[in-house]
């Protein structure tokens, strides 16, 4: 265990230390609401253990949810994702409320499919690695999500008409 630990640790210091500490500037609640707004779908579920530890059988089912509903193909979404959405939650006072899940994972097939659409998607998007989530949340102005987003400074925010674009990768936003 304490092998896992120190390489999880060497690979994102920052996310390893939330997920086993959860520091009250991110206030996770480990727990996680989802409506996916294409399958008709709705998770509530538990990600963190009571020891801070993620839940293998929460993150899968979380996995599934965020599925490309394109193609139906599930990919490994990084938990890094999760913690940074419940920490977005908790920080506007919305814990009780879900997500509506725009658009989670894409499966290339469906990214070009966009691409083709709309010059707005990027060829190499952190959705193709299961980095991203396009989301609203009831209740809460997409601005008001985007702004205490940028304010943890973790990852890419992006703002949209219908949405708002949250990943784990560099941080940026536009």
């Amino acid at each position: 265990m304490i092998l896992i630990g120190s390489i999880a640790s060497s690979l994102n210091p920052l996310w390893y230390q939330l997920a086993k500490a959860c520091p009250p500037k991110f206030q996770c609640s480990g727990r996680l609401s989802v409506y996916n707004m294409h399958t008709d779908e709705s998770l509530t579920v538990c990600y963190l253990k009571r020891n801070k530890q993620f839940d293998p059988t929460a993150l899968n089912q979380l996995d599934h949810l965020f599925r490309c509903h394109y193609t139906g193909k599930v990919h490994h979404i990084n938990p890094e994702l999760f913690l940074l959405l419940d920490t977005v939650r908790s920080q506007l006072g919305a814990n009780e409320r879900p997500f509506r899940l725009v658009s989670g994972y894409r499966s290339l097939e469906y990214n070009r499919l966009l691409r083709a659409r709309s010059g707005l998607v990027a060829k190499k998007s952190y959705h193709l690695r299961g980095m991203a989530a396009d989301i609203q949340l009831d209740g809460v102005e997409l601005t008001a999500i985007s702004d205490v987003a940028k304010r943890l400074n973790v990852g890419g925010v992006g703002n949209y008409e219908q949405f708002v674009h949250l990943d784990v990768g560099p941080v940026r936003h536009w």
